[in-house]
């Protein structure tokens, strides 16, 4: 085991990064093209997470994008990039969001079914499954603010503890309280749902068909 507070070793992503950094503040602007081109889709990825709006998640990434051009000269080789560009986009699809009070979070149905899993060749359990994936979207969409964001970048962008941690620049417990919190505050908002036994809901459909 190594010694205390020493860091663990960089990925290969981020020796990259730090590669493409320094080529860049050496005078290599084409580097910062490279750069661009690796993280373009994990910024948009959690801009339209975030957003849910295709043209604002572009918006929010050529801004990113702008800030990360601007500081990058001064931006410290060894810094995990990843994080910095997480937490920018993040900070910036928040302002826009709270700038646009009547706006929410919004998943489509379709993508609320993409988080249930795969489809089902039962046309009864597509229904079941259709049926619960909006529940779950309206419920998500009365979390807090915090609650409501930690989930979907959980379970719809997919990112780590550590991912979100840094994007929000809060600790991994912090991320977790507010992960258990809304899952305990969904299980409270979908109980009368989830109560039922799938037999009992195909039952249902059967009747309603």
């Amino acid at each position: 085991m190594g010694p205390k507070g020493r860091h663990a070793p960089m990925t290969a992503a981020s020796a990259e990064d730090e590669v493409l950094i320094r080529r860049f503040q050496q005078g290599e602007y084409e580097a910062f093209d490279r750069l661009m081109a690796s993280h373009i889709n994990k910024v948009y990825a959690l801009a339209w997470g975030v957003l849910q709006d295709r043209e604002e998640a572009k918006d929010a990434v050529q801004e990113v994008f702008i800030k990360l051009y601007k500081f990058l000269p001064k931006f410290p080789p060894t810094d995990n990039l990843n994080a910095w560009l997480y937490r920018v986009c993040l900070n910036h699809c928040i302002d826009r969001k709270r700038r646009e009070r009547n706006r929410r979070v919004e998943l489509t149905d379709d993508d609320w079914e993409r988080l249930q899993g795969s489809e089902q060749d039962d046309p009864e359990l597509r229904a079941y499954r259709t049926e619960m994936a909006r529940a779950i979207k309206r419920a998500v969409q009365t979390l807090p603010e915090r609650q409501q964001i930690v989930f979907i970048l959980r379970h719809y962008n997919l990112l780590s503890i550590n991912e979100i941690a840094e994007a929000m620049n809060c600790s991994t417990g912090a991320v977790k309280a507010h992960l258990s919190r809304a899952t305990a505050n969904l299980r409270d908002r979908l109980a009368g749902i989830l109560s039922y036994d799938l037999g009992d809901i195909k039952s249902e459909l059967r009747q309603k068909n």
